[in-house]
C-alpha cells in the first residue's frame, strides 16, 4: 500500500540517491537535534533545525513518540524518551572495558610484539583482567584475576595520576607501600613527584619496581565522561623495553588507550 504525503516530502519507501530511506535519516536527525537541547523543544524548533517542513516533522516526531524514543511535556513540547536512555545504556554495556579487554590486550601485543595487559582498580589494588603474550619472551609473570598493588605497576600508576590526591593517600593508606625492589617507590611526596610527571607524559612507568628486570609502560583508560576506568600496558625485560625506546613504546600504549577512550 502507497501512503500520500500531504506535502512535498514522501515519507514511506522514500529513498535517497544514496538508498538510505529518507524517513528513517530525518527521524535520526531529529533524535540528534532533540538531544542537543537542554530544554523541551518545540516542533516549529525542532523542524527548523534538521530544515524539515513542520508537518512532516510532526509525522516523524509521532512515530517516534509511538516507540517510546520521544515524549510531550504537557505543553507539547518534545524530549527524549526511554527508549533512548535503553539504547544508550546497551551501547555503553557493549563498549565496556570489561567486554573489550582481551581485544585490547590481543591488539596492543600484536602491535608491540610485548606483553599487554588490561586492569582496573578493584578494592585498592589492580585487578588485571585481560593478558596476551606478544611475541617477544619474558613480561610481567601475571594471569587475568591476579592483583598488584598500585605505587608499584605502571596500571595502578597511570590511574592514581587521573585522581584527586586525596583519593591517591586514602588508597596508599590502605595497602602502605613495601620496598619489593631497590627502584620501588615507598615515599609519598616521591610518588606525588610521579604522578605528576605521568599527567604531563601521559604515560606511566613501572621501572623495575615491582619485578627487577622488568620495565612495564601503563597509560589510563577513559570512559565516556573523561572517567578513569582502567589503564593498559605493556611489560618485557628492561634492556629490550630501553632500547626500543620509552617514550616511543609510551606513545604506542597512550594511542590505544586513547582509541578505547574515544
Amino acid at each position: 500500500m502507497v501512503i500520500q504525503a500531504t506535502d512535498s516530502d514522501t515519507i514511506d519507501g522514500d529513498r535517497d540517491e544514496s538508498g538510505t530511506v529518507r524517513a528513517v535519516t530525518r527521524s535520526l536527525d531529529l533524535l540528534i537535534e532533540l538531544s542537543k537541547w537542554d530544554r523541551p523543544a518545540r516542533l516549529s524548533e525542532l523542524a527548523r533545525g534538521v530544515k524539515l517542513h513542520p508537518s512532516t516533522a510532526l509525522r516523524l516526531l509521532e512515530s517516534l513518540r509511538s516507540r517510546g524514543f520521544v515524549a510531550q511535556t504537557v505543553d507539547r513540547s518534545y524530549v527524549l524518551g526511554s527508549r533512548t536512555f535503553e539504547i544508550g545504556t546497551a551501547f555503553l554495556s557493549s563498549v565496556s572495558i570489561w567486554s573489550q579487554a582481551n581485544q585490547l590486550a590481543d591488539q596492543l601485543a600484536a602491535r608491540t610484539g610485548e606483553t599487554a595487559s588490561v586492569g582496573v582498580l578493584d578494592d585498592g589494588q589492580i585487578l588485571y583482567i585481560a593478558i596476551a603474550r606478544g611475541q617477544q619472551d619474558m613480561g610481567i609473570a601475571s594471569a587475568p584475576g591476579t592483583r598488584h598493588p598500585l605505587y608499584c605497576t605502571s596500571l595502578g600508576k597511570a590511574i592514581m595520576a587521573e585522581l584527586p590526591l586525596p583519593e591517591v593517600s586514602r588508597l596508599l593508606e590502605g595497602d602502605p607501600p613495601k620496598r619489593l625492589t631497590p627502584n620501588t617507590i615507598v615515599d609519598m611526596n616521591s610518588m606525588r613527584r610521579e604522578l605528576g610527571e605521568i599527567r604531563t607524559s601521559g604515560f606511566a612507568v613501572d621501572n623495575e619496581e615491582r619485578t627487577p628486570g622488568v620495565i612495564c609502560i601503563g597509560a589510563v583508560i577513559h570512559d565516556h565522561r573523561g572517567r578513569p576506568v582502567g589503564a593498559l600496558s605493556i611489560s618485557g625485560p628492561a634492556m629490550r623495553m630501553t632500547e626500543g625506546g620509552i617514550a616511543r613504546l609510551g606513545g604506542l600504549v597512550v594511542s590505544a588507550a586513547g582509541d578505547f577512550s574515544n
